[in-house]
Order: C-alpha cells, then structure tokens, then sequence
C-alpha cells in the first residue's frame, strides 16, 4: 500500500486522486476535499498546469469556508489556521512567496476581470472566486450609489421628539447625531458595542418617524439575520410604543413588525432563491438591519440589490463581535476606521456614526472594562481586572480550581430551577426567563470543556437528583431546546431557544414570539438540547449571568473576537473559566477576515 493510500485509510480527508502541491496541502489538513477537487476540475477543464496557480485556487476555495471573501497574496500563509494539526507542519509547506503567486497567477487562464469569464479574479495582490469579487463590488456600488442623495428635512415634530429623548441636559448625545442622521439619509450606519443604545436609537427613529403627522407613515421594514435578534427588535419597538403616550404615533410603531431577512426576502424552498431581487424591488420606503455582523457579503448584495433606488437604509450592530458563518466581514468594512466620536471626514464617514455611551452596565462594571480590555488586544488590563475578582466577574483557572465546583454548582441548580418550574407549570413565561438567567457559553462544541461535555454532565446532574425525569426518552420538563432550522410556519428560526413545560395539554415546547407560544412536541423542526451552547450560537441572545468555558489548551480557533462576544452577552456576571496562559493567547489572537470591501468604501 502507498503512503497516500495508507493516510488516506486513517483521514477521510486525504484525497488519493491528486498530487504535487494540492497533495502536500490536503495531507497537512490545510485542504479538504472539496478545495483539492475543486481546483483540479477546473484547471483540468481549462487547461492549467501551474502548480502555484492551481494551489491559489484551492486556497481561494478554502477562504470562503473560514469567512475570508479572497486571500491577501502577501500573507496568504499567515493566515491559514488548522486547529488539530502542528503549527510547524503547516509552516513547513511549501509555500510561495508574493512575486511567486503573483507571476503563477499573472499568466493563468483561470484568471479574468470579473466579467464571469474565468473563475478567479485577482485585484490589487487579492485573489477571488469571482462570484464573491461581484458581491463586494456590488454592495460597494449599491452604498455609495446612496451618497449622492440630497438630505431629508426633518419634520417640526420629529425634531422636537429627538430632542426631548435623545439630548442629555441639552447636549446632542452620539444616539441624538446617529438618529438625525438617519432621518436624513438614504444610508446611515449606527455602530456600538453592547449598551450603549442601538436598539433604543431605533425606537426613537421609528417614534419620530411616526411623530410626523403631516405626512403618510413610511412602509418601514425591520429585519434581522436570525429570528431570535428580530423577536428582540420586535420587543424593543413594541416597549417604546408603549412608553410614547401618543396613540397616534403608538398605533403607526404597532404596524412596523420585524421579520428575518430570509422572510423579508422572501426565500423559496422550491425555487431555491429569494422572491425579491434587483428585478422584484421591495416596496419599503426604510429598511433597518440589526445585528448586521451576522450578515454575510452575499446575504448583503442580495438585500441591498432588492431595494428601490429611493429607498433608505440602516444598518446596526456590533463591528466588534464575531461575524456572519458564511463568508464577509461587512459591518468591521463599512464601519472602518470610525471611532466613537470620530468618523473620517469623508462622504461615507459623514454616514457612520459609532455610539459612545454605555447603558447596559453600571459605570465602572468590570464586565464593561474586561470588554474593552479584550476588544483592544490589552491582555495585561485583562488579566489584571480577573485577578482583582469583583463579584460580576469572577475567574476560575481550571477544573482542578477550587472554584470551579461553586461554578458548576450553581448551574446545576440553576438547571434544577427551571426543571421544577417547568413540572409545576404554573407560569411558563417565569420558566422561559429563568432559563435565560444563566448560560453558560463554550469555545469549542467537542472535546474537554465543550458542549457536549457540559450537556452530558448538566442531564447526569439532573437524573440524580429527578430520578426518573429521562425515562420516557428526549423530552422531559425544563428541557432547554434550540431551533435549528428555520419554520416559518411555525414563526419558529434557526437559534431560537425555547424550553418544555407542562401544561393542561400536556407536555409543550413554549417560546416567547413576541408573546408566550406554547407549541406540541411533534410540531417542532429540527431542535436540539441546549444546556450549554457554543459562543457562536450565542450571538444576538442576553443573559443575566454567563458562564464562558475556554479550552485547556491554546486553540488557533480561539481569537479576541469569540473571548468578546462571549463575556458582552452578560448583563449581570461572567464566570470565566481558563488558565492565564489561555486568556491571553485569545486577547492576543485576532486572525481578521480577508476582504477588500472596507478599500472600496474608505479609500
């Protein structure tokens, strides 16, 4: 048997129908099958022979699965990461140099202009599928299109109502500058970091809207990427309407209903493709995008080229956390260099505003600070704010730390707590927010310290002390359960987070959607149990308290980025446990997305 053949036994990954470059990579774990054979098809189809140049249109392939939407030739092999293999086995490839791929790639039939004629583009020493090369040019074109729009005058009463809630002893706070600004224009982004008042910035905008009795209401569309940030948005709405003591402008917030950006689109499972489209434009005069960093590149082409010319945009969300799975960083490009208080003078500087003030956490919360100290790389802050342990953010090293049984503890009975109000069944709405109370957050779904784990160890805690409660097989009261694909009969979308309770019907799985929604078991789509969740999962949800578990080891997947979205979705207590060793490795790590979207836009 052949070394090939021999390896390709023991890693369904390897591919024996291949060799030189592509072989070497695919054996190291930097390829996978679909960028080995992807490469080869095309360059058989179209007759290239260079290896460098066959090996950048793997690598290019690759990218999009880890969210790149290109690679940066000059530091294409800096930016490979393979979590279970050695360091040194990637870095030990032979990897070209810059003016190698660049002269392999200069003469390559498998590079074009982007007209649709050859599968990659290169631009300025970055490399694109060229689908992907026509998605950034697109959303490029489509906001800057809206720059040239003339600015909107505000109506008397929609001025007036800023003014009264969004000034502070009559100073023009960063929400009162990101709301004028988006009345006024045909885009407009607001940007900010947990609390500090993004969703409370769009009920304004939507209440002064409404505030303007001389004119009809706008067709005004809230939408977010995932169900759960839309029932929330919805939430948001639904309380300024309540607070704005105008039954006129209460009535015109109540008609504004959020949906997903799929909805809003109108995804067909049939046809396999949005209804709504360049040639199908939405009919909405506003459209307001929260939690746009979940939203990948492609997803924002397709929502940009569906609106009409003379409608306005908003985009919101967090630049700082993770972003979209698929591939694109668009809200870190669009928002750029823009700092709280400091956007660049330039066309679309004026557009981006980034909020400054913190309301979720008290002044001087650790939480806030051990935020910050993660968001700007300053692992010495970091550590220093752990080590000083207030109540609100408490650091447990390891397992073998005394503290780590007090932490497991109390998600025990926290877990209880809601397995007996669930079997008591008197007030399901108390169930689900005590459900919410505490969450605790993993860095990796398998493996020590992962989901998997913590699930098995949470269900063992609960059978001893419920004997009995699995018996009758999956579902059981107080079981936490996540949606994982979208039912839009039900209402019910991927990362929605309900939970069984007994009822007089029996047992039901119950979600808040804008309400308490008590479905059957049978009904449900695709769910899973969610007594601990990956940090990914977790983007665009809020608990009290969170407990967040790093891997004991260093972990190339375990960046600034994740250690952020973890800890910012507590508003009360985090609970971090990892050693220092791991801690800073992850503020230090950040490995950014290649993308030249934020070129297009600032430069």
């Amino acid at each position: 048997m052949s070394d090939r053949l021999r390896l390709a036994a023991q890693h369904a990954s390897v591919v024996v129908a291949t060799g030189g470059h592509l072989a070497r990579f695919n054996d190291a774990g930097v390829l996978n099958p679909l960028d080995t054979l992807a490469a080869s098809t095309i360059s058989r189809l179209l007759g290239e022979t260079n290896e460098v140049a066959i090996l950048a249109a793997a690598l290019a392939v690759r990218g999009t699965r880890f969210g790149h939407v290109c690679v940066r030739l000059d530091d294409i092999a800096d930016s490979v990461v393979v979590d279970d293999r050695d360091r040194q086995t990637v870095a030990d490839l032979p990897w070209p140099g810059p003016a190698d791929w660049r002269q392999a790639l200069s003469t390559s039939v498998l590079v074009g202009d982007g007209t649709g004629d050859h599968p990659l583009v290169l631009a300025d020493d970055r490399l694109y599928l060229e689908r992907y090369y026509r998605y950034e040019r697109r959303v490029a074109d489509l906001v800057n299109d809206r720059l040239n729009a003339p600015e909107q005058l505000l109506a008397p009463a929609s001025r007036e109502l800023l003014d009264r809630l969004l000034r502070s002893d009559g100073t023009a706070t960063s929400q009162y500058t990101a709301a004028a600004k988006a009345l006024g224009g045909r885009a407009t982004v607001i940007a900010g970091g947990p609390g500090t008042g993004k969703t409370h910035t769009i009920g304004v905008i939507l209440a002064a809207l409404a505030a303007d009795t001389g004119g009809d209401f706008p067709l005004v569309a809230l939408c977010a990427p995932t169900g759960k940030a839309a029932a929330r948005l919805g939430e948001a709405i639904a309380e300024r309407s309540a607070a704005v003591g105008d039954p006129v402008v209460a009535g015109r917030l109540d008609a504004v209903v959020p949906s997903t950006i799929h909805r809003l689109l109108g995804w067909s499972w049939e046809r396999g493709r949005f209804l709504r489209g360049a040639t199908n434009r939405l009919p909405h005069d506003l459209v307001i995008v929260d939690e746009m960093s979940m939203v990948s590149l492609p997803m924002a082409a397709k929502l940009l080229g569906a609106l009409r010319d003379d409608a306005s945009i908003i985009l919101v969300g967090d630049p700082f956390q993770l972003e979209s799975i698929e591939a694109g960083t668009v809200l870190a490009d669009i928002v750029g260099p823009a700092k709280p208080g400091a956007s660049p003078a330039t066309a679309w500087g004026e557009r981006v505003v980034v909020l400054d003030r913190t309301h979720r956490f008290e002044a001087g919360s650790a939480i806030a600070e051990f935020a910050d100290a993660v968001r700007l790389g300053d692992a010495d802050q970091a550590v220093a704010l752990l080590t000083a342990g207030p109540d609100h953010l408490r650091w447990v090293r390891n397992s073998a730390d005394p503290a780590f049984d007090s932490v497991r503890q109390a998600v025990v009975a926290h877990r209880r707590r809601v397995v007996e109000l669930a079997a008591d069944g008197s007030d399901p709405a108390l169930t689900l927010r005590e459900l919410n109370a505490m969450a605790v957050l993993c860095a990796h779904k398998r493996g020590p310290g992962g989901v998997s784990q913590w699930s098995r160890d949470l269900e063992d805690a609960l059978d001893e002390h419920f004997p009995g409660l699995r018996w009758n097989g999956e579902w059981y009261p107080g079981r936490p359960v996540m949606i994982t694909r979208n039912d839009y009969n039900l209402e019910l979308y991927n990362g929605d987070i309900g939970v069984a309770v007994e009822t007089e019907d029996g047992l039901r799985a119950v979600f808040d959607r804008s309400g308490l929604r008590r479905y059957p078991l049978s009904h449900l789509t695709e769910h899973t149990t969610v007594h601990a969740l990956t940090i990914h999962k977790s983007q665009g949800s809020q608990f009290d308290e969170v407990v967040v578990v790093l891997p004991d080891a260093e972990s190339p997947l375990l960046t600034r980025e994740l250690l952020y979205t973890a800890v910012t979705r507590a508003q009360t207590r985090v609970w971090l446990i990892g050693s220092e060793a791991v801690v800073r490795s992850a503020i230090t790590r950040s490995v950014p997305r290649a993308s030249g979207l934020g070129t297009l836009l600032w430069e």
